[in-house]
């Protein structure tokens, strides 16, 4: 019979979910498991194969020494005796977001129109002077384009298009700034002629 505790233990400002679970016959151990945030912080396994193969050994046994182990660390994680690492608080995702506000129209009688918007990713807030750079590896190598957002977080880049090579090219357009860097990608490829 395979036996298990589960307890949700709050000390201070951390709330931890220990867990312990005999892994049965084929695995005659006693694992507890500390978890807080989703995230294994600690574990402790016990072998009880010896105590297995003894005269002594029953389900109640087994399960009073399931209970002492899930005690013992209750009590280690209460008194602080117990050594992790504590999980990072979580916070808002750090960064930028550039985003092509036409993609369904950039593109005009061989010349791009790109129209950018870049955003904070936390707050959404619009971000102005932020460096934009273009890339198109041509037929004849790589094309770059630059320019930065202004004070409303927009940019508006307009290049001609180079000739593709057979395999097409990739449009990248990365955005940079003190907050962070984003990038977007498009696989570009040449329409086929009819003949």
């Amino acid at each position: 019979m395979i036996f298990g505790f589960n307890t949700d233990l709050r000390v201070g400002d951390a709330v931890y979910h220990v867990q312990t679970e005999d892994r049965g016959d084929l695995n005659p151990v006693i694992d507890t498991t500390i978890y807080a945030k989703g995230r294994i912080l600690h574990r402790r396994v016990s072998s009880y194969k010896d105590f297995r193969e003894s005269p002594e050994f029953n389900d109640m046994a087994l399960r009073q020494r399931l209970e002492e182990q899930h005690r013992a660390i209750i009590d280690e994680l209460r008194a602080g005796t117990l050594a992790f690492d504590q999980p990072a608080p979580t916070t808002a995702a750090a960064g930028v977001q550039v985003q092509l506000l036409n993609p369904a129209s950039w593109l005009a009688a061989g010349t791009a129109t790109l129209k950018l918007e870049v955003k904070e990713k936390g707050s959404g807030e619009l971000l102005g002077d932020v460096a934009i750079q273009v890339t198109l590896s041509g037929a004849q190598g790589p094309v770059n384009f630059a320019g930065r957002t202004g004070h409303d977080g927009r940019a508006e880049l307009a290049f001609p298009l180079p000739r593709l090579g057979p395999g097409g090219t990739d449009l990248v357009i990365r955005a940079s700034c003190s907050e962070g860097e984003d990038e977007i990608r498009y696989s570009l490829r040449p329409r086929a002629r009819l003949a």
